[in-house]
């Protein structure tokens, strides 16, 4: 952490003063607290040298799903982790690490992918008390998009480092219960950059990337309101860092808060460094006029501190100071994770810049997961593809082959069928051949000699049956007998029915023969049977 932060110089009231009797206005006093405002005077925004946050204060609640907790302000790091339970939360996991620098385990950090479009607190980390400063205003009533900027430019005013050095945020106390201010209470937190981005690389390098920054005494001061409202008082919660004693002290006035500081003592033995920064609070509030007619002192410390505290504090007090135990570290822990819900924007000292750089790693690393996942399920689909794609290969070739052979079998079963068709068409024109035979035999007349018979078996040709042969000269009529009888010969087809032979008997030219003693004709006949001439077509 810087030397800056750690000095209590930069904070007025943090070095003890005590006014002489009877000097409360003098102006060491005036110096040492810083007046609440309560009427602003307009500043105008030429003269603010801190440039103008663009940030916009989100009013709508965000769900959570989970809420982490750190705490490495001390010697020890404590971890929680709550999740949503009705209108509170559930602790479900805790861890005491003595090494305050101990890696937190990633199953817990991990980042929800709804941080892509919902930015919400997933991790919320504890600032120490002890190097913030709180100022209390007093504004007067507006709408809320007009708060930030109002406080903003208080913040020279206020501010106890340059504003190009420090972080800040703020937030609203409610008023009391029943009434209706004319005014709003504003808590203002302001913490010195370097020491907030110191912080941020200590939680980083342990894997912790938080999404809100806050200081849990605050909620310890703000749940206080109940019974100072019905009392005035100033309570006191003392806290030792390091063997060293710091207060933060918080100011109520009618159960309005008005004003918050911290005194930074010595050692635990010089407690009555203390009573000296009360007193000068005290006689500041005097001087400010808003000190009540008596005021009750309240000390919130364990048992231990409270013995050893409480005997000073009343015999400066003159009075009994009323003691009250801390409440526990976990419960402390419930209430931030309780608030986790509310906009980022709010009381929050994570710099807007470190917002928007872990805002844009979280979406980096879902389009990294995505990109990731679809590279997966592409090379889960290439390799399907090719799983495939090898086992259609493998039936492609099992199906050439296993064509092949059906193939090798179809031209066998072809040639055979072949072969039969061929031996069938020659076993007709056998039939019909002797069927030829039997019809020139049967229609012969005895009279006329046959000399030649021809049997062409072709298809296309028009004269299957070609008759010649001789007869007397004066028995020529014979021929046209001969032809008649050949025309009318029947035979039985495949089916068993009467159809003609023939389908044309053409008579030749009859030439007469000069033989002596025994003239005669010759006489031809050209037949054309009834048979299929279609060519028969092979199958390829």
């Amino acid at each position: 952490m810087s030397e800056e932060t750690n000095n209590p110089d930069p904070l007025p009231e943090e070095v003890p003063t005590t006014p002489p009797v009877g000097e409360a206005g003098s102006q060491p006093v005036a110096e040492s607290v810083p007046a609440p405002v309560a009427e602003p005077e307009p500043v105008p925004v030429a003269e603010v040298p801190m440039q103008k946050r663009s940030r916009k204060r989100r009013k709508r609640k965000q769900r959570l799903t989970s809420c982490n907790v750190l705490d490495c302000t001390r010697d020890h790091q404590q971890f929680w982790r709550f999740t949503p339970s009705g209108r509170s939360v559930k602790l479900v996991e805790v861890y005491d690490d003595p090494d305050p620098h101990a890696l937190i385990s990633s199953q817990h950090t991990r980042r929800d992918a709804s941080q892509m479009w919902d930015p919400h607190c997933q991790n919320d980390a504890w600032l120490p008390m002890e190097k913030v400063f709180f100022r209390v205003l007093q504004l007067p009533m507006c709408d809320p998009e007009e708060l930030e900027g109002m406080v903003e430019l208080q913040l020279e005013k206020i501010s106890p480092l340059p504003v190009s050095q420090i972080v800040w945020t703020f937030e609203t106390v409610p008023p009391v219960t029943g009434t209706a201010p004319d005014h709003q209470v504003v808590v203002v937190i302001l913490a010195s950059r370097t020491m907030v981005e110191d912080q941020i690389g200590q939680l980083e390098s342990i894997g912790y990337r938080p999404d809100r920054l806050e200081v849990p005494v605050l909620r310890q001061v703000l749940a206080a309101r109940d019974e100072a409202g019905q009392v005035d008082g100033a309570w006191v919660y003392p806290r030792i860092i390091n063997d060293q004693p710091v207060c933060l002290v918080a100011w109520w006035v009618g159960g309005e808060l008005r004003n918050i500081n911290v005194a930074h003592l010595t050692s635990t033995e010089h407690l009555n460094e203390l009573t000296e920064h009360l007193t000068a609070s005290a006689w500041a509030a005097e001087q400010e006029d808003w000190a009540p007619a008596e005021w009750r002192w309240h000390l919130v410390a364990d048992r231990e501190l409270a013995e050893q505290w409480l005997p000073l504090l009343n015999e400066w007090a003159g009075q009994g100071v009323q003691p009250h135990d801390p409440p526990e570290t976990a419960s402390l822990a419930a209430v931030c994770a309780h608030n986790a819900s509310r906009p980022l924007e709010e009381a929050n000292l994570l710099p807007p810049e470190y917002r928007d750089r872990f805002h844009r790693d979280d979406v980096d690393r879902v389009w990294l997961n995505v990109a990731g996942w679809m590279l997966v399920a592409y090379a889960l689909f290439v390799g399907l593809y090719f799983h495939f794609l090898g086992n259609l290969r493998d039936e492609a070739r099992k199906a050439r082959s296993e064509s092949k052979k059906l193939e090798r079998k179809h031209e066998g079963m072809a040639l055979e069928e072949e072969r039969f068709l061929k031996k069938r068409e020659y076993d007709e024109l056998r039939k019909k051949a002797l069927e030829c035979m039997q019809a020139v035999a049967v229609s012969l007349p005895g009279d006329m000699e046959l000399l030649t018979m021809n049997f062409n078996d072709r298809k296309e040709s028009n004269q299957n049956l070609s008759v010649t042969g001789s007869v007397p000269t004066d028995l020529d009529e014979l021929v046209a007998t001969f032809k008649d009888q050949m025309v009318s010969i029947e035979v039985k087809d495949a089916e068993e029915n009467d159809i003609r032979l023939f389908a044309n008997v053409l008579e030749g030219s009859i030439v007469e023969i000069p033989i002596r003693g025994d003239p005669k004709k010759r006489w031809s006949l050209n037949c054309s049977l009834v048979m299929n001439r279609e060519k028969r077509r092979k199958d390829k």
